[in-house]
């Protein structure tokens, strides 16, 4: 018989919720199925592969207290506050099945009259735009696909927090092995339904997986699952959070100063000379442990 949790966060720190993620993927292995829901506080949040000078306005994020994350999966760079909803599906590689949980989040939204359709991209749209972006990653016998829901984000706090449209900065870098975002047109469902909340979707959600599953679903709190697994909890918690891998892990690039000056930057730090927060013209954050 199937071994199935789930899990709603009842914090708003990405840091914890991403450690708590990163934990279930990693030793809930008794469990070939899991479900967790969680919001992040204002935060955006990049994929494995990507360079956050590129993607984020770095100086904005840190003056508006948005933190920063780079996820272990790939994917391209989101903007979560508390009008975004957080999705993850952890399986077992023998029962993992995207199309399925699209099917599920797609029925859930649905149900407040709203129609939306997955497209090739693994993007879920509504009237045409982007409501939702998918991210995925793969180790062992365990798969991961999570995703957002842009219920009633801050769409301008989203704008000005990246990078996507500024043409003229994006081409002073020389990406390498980074992975751009691909831009796309985004919506809240909350544009379409004004009275819909984070709230209602969890619960559509929860719904939708408890009678998938005939309520054969174990429940968990992210504090069994924190007091379970320390001290290694806080050890991916703080390195989540850390400039070694916000920052440090971003692969080799290069970029052009305004003055015409060619640097190269690898592991974070700058050759020849100078420092990345001044030549980037940014103030990165320090290490939030």
């Amino acid at each position: 018989m199937k071994k199935r949790l789930m899990i709603l966060s009842n914090s708003k720190d990405p840091y914890i919720n991403h450690a708590i993620e990163e934990i279930l993927f990693t030793t809930f292995v008794d469990y070939e199925q899991i479900l967790f829901l969680w919001v992040n506080e204002p935060s955006v949040v990049f994929g494995r592969n990507q360079n956050p000078w590129h993607e984020i306005d770095v100086r904005f994020a840190e003056e508006a207290g948005i933190h920063l994350l780079r996820r272990i999966s790939g994917g391209g760079t989101v903007f979560h506050d508390e009008g975004n909803l957080n999705y993850a599906f952890i399986e077992h590689h023998s029962i993992y099945d995207e199309n399925a949980h699209f099917e599920m989040i797609s029925e859930a939204i649905q149900k407040f009259g709203l129609e939306v359709k997955v497209t090739a991209r693994k993007d879920i749209t509504l009237e045409g735009k982007k409501i939702s972006g998918s991210a995925f990653f793969l180790k062992g016998m365990r798969r991961l696909h999570h995703g957002t829901l842009l219920v009633d984000v801050d769409l301008d706090r989203l704008w000005k927090s990246l990078k996507v449209n500024d043409e003229v900065y994006k081409a002073r870098f020389s990406i390498g092995r980074t992975i751009p975002s691909v831009p796309s047109p985004v919506i809240n469902l909350a544009q379409v339904n004004p009275k819909l909340k984070v709230s209602d979707i969890t619960n559509a959600i929860v719904d939708e997986y408890y009678k998938r599953n005939e309520y054969d679903v174990e429940l968990q709190s992210i504090d069994d699952v924190i007091k379970a697994h320390e001290p290694a909890y806080e050890t991916i918690r703080a390195r989540h959070a850390s400039w070694e891998w916000v920052f440090g892990e971003t692969p080799s690039f290069s970029f052009r100063s305004e003055d015409g000056m060619e640097y190269q930057i690898v592991n974070g730090a700058v050759t020849p000379t100078g420092n990345i927060n001044s030549i980037l013209t940014t103030q990165v954050i320090c290490d939030r442990n």
